[in-house]
């Protein structure tokens, strides 16, 4: 797949501290000896922006709209409780598309 170049900077920060702002993000996945499939590192491609919307328009132009499932879009922590079975769930991660209602 071939991704559209936005910016050469990359965004080495610890992603669970970030208290705003919405960035497009790499997800490096690995499996971890006695552990198994997790979430090793993160690099931000795109961003910061203001606001959700804004990020979920950039990611579908960055990625020619298909939907990459090593690429999402972090922010602030937040709970989702319609994600995670109506528990109270909290996550940095955010949908790459709206929500149809």
């Amino acid at each position: 797949m071939k991704l559209t170049q936005v910016d050469d900077r990359t965004n080495k920060r610890n992603p669970y501290l970030c208290k705003s702002g919405f960035y497009i993000t790499e997800m490096n996945m690995g499996t971890i000896p006695g552990d198994g499939y997790k979430l090793i590192s993160t690099e931000d491609i795109a961003g910061p922006f203001k606001d959700l919307q804004r990020a979920q328009k950039v990611y579908r132009r960055i990625l020619h709209g298909n939907i990459q499932p090593h690429f999402g879009i972090r922010g602030p922590g937040h709970t989702d409780s319609s994600r995670f079975g109506n528990s109270d769930v909290s996550t940095i991660w955010y949908p790459t598309h709206e929500r149809i209602q």
